[in-house]
């Protein structure tokens, strides 16, 4: 079961892992949003925020179109609570 996630914290934490992934690569600038980020970032941060989360982020973003590090946070709270629901219908 997955508890329900604060969306501004969320988007604290999503930002906040963009800016320690982006950090460790050599000549990448601190993002300052989803667009800021190349695809090889954007996958390392959404493994980083899977396993966080405890949610299949990669798999559940084929339609995203966020552009912000709040729409990704959205999208987070928005899968662990169908994931809560989903534990709820089998369990």
């Amino acid at each position: 079961m997955t508890a329900i996630l604060n969306k501004d914290e969320v988007t604290k934490t999503v930002a906040d892992t963009a800016r320690m992934i982006c950090a460790e690569q050599p000549g990448v600038a601190e993002p300052k949003s989803i667009r800021d980020l190349d695809s090889f970032s954007f996958v390392q941060i959404a493994l980083e925020l899977e396993n966080t989360y405890g949610v299949k982020l990669i798999e559940d973003l084929e339609d995203f179109e966020g552009e912000n590090f709040e729409d990704l946070a959205e999208a987070i709270v928005q899968l662990a609570a169908n994931s809560d629901d989903d534990d709820h219908k089998t369990g």
